[in-house]
C-alpha cells in the first residue's frame, strides 16, 4: 500500500508539472521499493548518483558520436560493461551506483539516435523523474508506519548469536554431528553476508541505530572470527575423546565452559570463565610433550580466544540502540576497526561484462539489419538484464520465470489499455483502476522467492501502458513496444546461456578454489600476513559458499570440502611464520621451510586436480613439534598451539606420529 501511494504521488505531480514521461517516476518507486526504510533510502540515493552519471555520460557520448552509430552502439556497451565489471567488484549495495551509471547510457542514449540535439533535455527529464520517483518513495516511507532496518538487524544479531552459543554447546559435549555443524556453521557465514548488506542499510535509518554503524561493523567482525573458533573447538574435543577418556577434571572443566556459555548468552551479568585443570594450565607454558596434553592445552588457549571475543559480541549487542554510553568493551585493543576484505572474483565479472557487450551489441545489430523502428527497445533491455542478472550462478531460470511474468503483465497492460481506460475519467479513478492490478503484484515484492514476479508485474505495467497525460490507444505501437520487451529478454536469455551461465557446482568449485589459491599464497609470502583480511575474505567465500551447497546433488565431490578448516590453516600458517619471525632464535630452524612447502604442496594438488597426501605434511608437522622440544615459554607455547592447530585443521582425526608427541598405533 506504502509503495503503491508513493508511485500514485509521484503519478500525480508529474502529470501537475507535465513532465514528458511520468511512468518513469512510477517505475522508479517500484524498483527502489523496499519493506524497510533505511534500505529505501540507501537505494535511492545510489540510484539519483547512478543515474546523474549515466546522464552525464549520455551527453558526452551521443552529440560525438552520433555520426557513427556502429561506433556509438559499441561506446555504449562497453561503458555499461565497464560499469557492471565495476559494480561486481564492489560487492556491497552502493554497487548500484555503477550499475545504473551503466544502463542509464543505454536506456537514455539509444532513442537519440536520430535526434542528438536532445540528448541534453532527455538526460535532465530522466534525472527529475527518477530523482522525482526517489523523492516520493523516500518521504512516505518514512512518514507512513516506518520499518527500521536497526531493530531487524538486532532481532538477526540476536538469532546468530544464540545459535552460535548452541554450536558451541555442543561442540565442548562431543554432540556436534559433522554434517549438521557443517551445515549450521555455513548459515552463520551466509548470515554475515546478508548482515553486512543490511548494516550499509542502517546508516540511512532514522532510529537510532543509524548512530552506531560503525560499532555494528565492528561486532560483524567478532562474529566473523568467532566461526572459526567454534570450528577448531570442536575438532579439539573430538580428538581428545578419539585420544581416549579424558580424566574427570577435564571433563567437569568443559562442562564448567558450557555453563558459562548459557549463563552469559541468556543473563546480563558478568560472569567468570572456569580455570583449565592444573596439568592443562601446565601445558600451556609450551612444556607439554604428548599429544593429549598438547591438545588440552591448545582447547584452553582457544577458549580463552572465545571467550574474549564472545564477551565483545555480548557486550557490543548490549549497546546497540541504546542511548547511554558505549560500554568499556568498546576500547577493548581486541576490537579493531579495519576494513574487511571481500572475496573478488575477477574471472566472472569479466565475464559477465563481456555477456552485457554481446547481448547489447546483437540486439543492436539485429535492430539496424531489421530496420525495426522499435528494435531499440530490445537493444536496451537485452543489456540491462544481462546486469540485473549478473550476480546469479546460472540466470537463464531467473529469467525464464521473468518472462513468464512479463508476459502477464502484457496481457494486464493490454486490458487496461484498450478495455478499462477509454472509460476511466480523471487520475482517481485511474489510480483506483490500477491499484486493483498493482497492491497484489506489490506484495508478491515483499517475498523474496516471488521477488522476481512482483518486480516484473510492477515495474513493467507502467513502461507498457507508457503512462502520460494522454494515452494513445494505438494497439500497433502497443503491440511493437511490448514484443520489443520481450526479444530484449529473449537476447539476454541467450546471450546470458551461451557466455555466462556456469552452474551452482562450477560458481562452488571457484569459491574452493580462490580459498586454497589463498593459503598456497600465504605458505610463500615474505611479507607478514595480515589475519584479520584472511579471515573476512574466507568467511566470506564460506557465506557464498552455503547457499550453493544446498542445491548440490548428495554425489557432489564439492561436498567434501570445509571452508573453514582452510580458513584455519592458513591462520595457523600465518601466526607460525609471524611468531618465527619475530623470535630471534628462530626457533624452528630449519624445519619451518619444509613445512610451509609441504603445505603449498598439499593445497597445490588440490588445485591441479589431483588428490592431496597428508603423510608428508603431517611429517613436517611433527618435525617442527620435536623442535620445540627445546625451548619454553610463551614464544614457544604460541608456535606450539599453531602446530596442533595446523595439524587438526588439515586432519581432525589423525593421530600424532612422531617423537613423544605420538600417539601409539593400532597393534603397537
Amino acid at each position: 500500500m506504502k509503495t503503491f501511494g508513493a508511485a500514485m504521488l509521484a503519478y500525480w505531480i508529474a502529470l501537475r508539472f507535465d513532465l514528458e514521461r511520468p511512468y518513469w517516476a512510477v517505475g522508479t518507486v517500484y524498483l527502489v521499493a523496499h519493506p524497510l526504510t533505511g534500505a529505501i533510502t540507501s537505494k535511492a540515493v545510489y540510484r539519483l548518483a547512478g543515474t546523474a552519471i549515466g546522464a552525464v555520460m549520455t551527453v558526452l557520448l551521443v552529440p560525438n558520436l552520433v555520426n557513427s552509430p556502429e561506433l556509438l552502439t559499441l561506446a555504449f556497451a562497453l561503458w555499461m560493461g565497464l560499469c557492471l565489471y565495476v559494480s561486481l567488484l564492489d560487492r556491497s549495495p552502493r554497487s548500484y551506483v555503477f550499475m545504473l551509471a551503466g544502463y542509464t547510457v543505454v536506456l537514455a542514449g539509444l532513442p537519440l539516435v536520430d535526434t542528438p540535439a536532445a540528448s541534453f533535455d532527455v538526460a535532465v527529464a530522466r534525472v527529475e523523474e527518477i530523482a522525482l520517483g526517489i523523492t516520493c518513495s523516500a518521504l512516505v516511507s518514512r512518514i507512513f508506519l516506518p520499518s527500521h532496518a536497526g531493530p531487524v538487524l538486532a532481532v538477526r544479531v540476536d538469532a546468530w548469536l544464540a545459535n552460535a552459543a548452541r554450536l558451541a554447546d555442543d561442540a565442548l559435549a562431543g554432540q556436534a554431528a559433522d554434517d549438521r555443524s557443517r551445515r549450521v556453521r555455513q548459515s552463520l557465514a551466509s548470515d554475515i553476508v546478508d548482515l553486512r548488506n543490511l548494516t550499509t542499510h542502517v546508516a540511512y535509518d532514522t532510529s537510532s541505530y543509524a548512530e552506531v554503524t560503525r560499532d555494528l561493523r565492528v561486532l560483524l567482525q567478532q562474529m566473523t572470527r568467532l566461526l572459526p573458533l567454534l570450528s577448531t573447538i570442536e575438532d579439539h574435543v573430538a580428538a581428545l575423546s578419539q585420544a581416549g577418556p579424558y580424566p574427570d577434571r577435564t571433563g567437569r572443566w568443559l562442562t564448567g565452559w558450557r555453563s558459562w556459555i548459557r549463563q552469559t548468552s541468556e543473563a546480563e551479568g558478568e560472569a567468570t570463565p572456569p580455570p583449565p585443570p592444573a596439568a592443562v594450565a601446565a601445558a600451556e607454558k609450551g612444556t607439554a610433550s604428548s599429544w593429549p596434553d598438547m591438545l588440552a592445552a591448545n582447547l584452553a588457549l582457544r577458549l580463552d580466544d572465545f571467550a574474549a571475543v564472545w564477551e565483545t559480541c555480548l557486550a557490543l549487542r548490549r549497546d546497540l540502540g541504546n542511548d547511554t554510553k558505549p560500554t568499556p568493551a568498546f576500547k577493548r585493543p581486541s576490537v579493531p576497526h579495519t576494513a574487511t576484505s571481500l572475496h573478488i572474483d575477477h574471472g566472472m565479472a569479466l565475464l559477465s561484462a563481456l555477456a552485457v557487450v554481446v547481448a547489447t551489441l546483437g540486439a543492436a545489430m539485429f535492430w539496424i539489419a531489421s530496420a525495426w523502428p522499435n528494435g531499440a527497445t530490445a537493444a536496451q533491455l537485452a543489456g540491462v538484464f544481462c546486469c540485473i542478472m549478473a550476480t546469479l550462478d546460472d540466470p537463464v531460470p531467473a529469467l525464464r520465470t521473468f518472462l513468464l511474468a512479463l508476459l502477464g503483465a502484457v496481457a494486464a497492460a493490454f486490458v487496461y489499455e484498450f478495455a478499462l481506460m477509454p472509460v476511466l475519467d480523471g487520475f482517481a479513478e485511474l489510480a483506483l483502476a490500477l491499484g486493483l492490478f498493482l497492491i497484489p503484484a506489490g506484495v508478491l515484492m515483499a517475498s523474496p522467492s516471488h521477488l522476481l514476479i512482483g518486480l516484473a508485474l510492477c515495474v513493467d505495467l507502467p513502461f507498457m501502458l507508457a503512462l502520460q497525460s494522454q494515452p494513445s490507444f494505438d494497439l500497433e505501437a502497443f503491440l511493437n513496444a511490448n514484443i520489443a520487451t520481450v526479444t530484449g529478454v529473449l537476447f539476454a536469455m541467450v546471450t546470458l546461456a551461451l557466455v555466462r551461465s556456469i552452474g551452482a557446482e562450477a560458481s562452488a568449485r571457484r569459491l574452493l578454489r580462490a580459498g586454497w589459491t589463498d593459503i598456497v599464497a600465504l605458505t610463500r609470502s615474505a611479507s607478514s600476513p595480515k589475519i584479520s583480511a584472511l579471515t573476512h575474505r574466507m568467511t566470506d567465500r564460506l557465506g557464498l559458499l552455503a547457499p550453493r551447497l544446498a542445491v548440490l546433488p548428495p554425489n557432489s565431490d564439492v561436498l567434501a570440502h570445509d571452508l573453514l578448516k582452510d580458513l584455519r590453516v592458513g591462520l595457523n600458517i600465518a601466526e607460525i611464520q609471524r611468531n618465527d619471525a619475530e623470535d630471534p632464535g628462530r626457533l624452528l630452524h630449519g624445519s619451518l621451510d619444509p613445512l610451509l612447502s609441504a603445505v603449498a604442496d598439499y593445497y597445490g594438488s588440490r588445485l591441479s586436480g589431483d588428490r592431496p597426501v597428508e603423510g608428508e605434511v603431517l611429517a613436517r608437522v611433527d618435525d617442527c613439534l620435536n623442535e620445540l622440544r627445546r625451548g619454553e615459554g610463551a614464544t614457544v607455547a604460541r608456535v606450539q598451539s599453531s602446530l596442533v592447530g595446523l595439524r587438526l585443521g588439515l586432519t581432525p582425526m589423525a593421530p600424532a606420529r612422531a617423537g613423544p608427541i605420538s600417539s601409539k598405533e593400532p597393534g603397537e
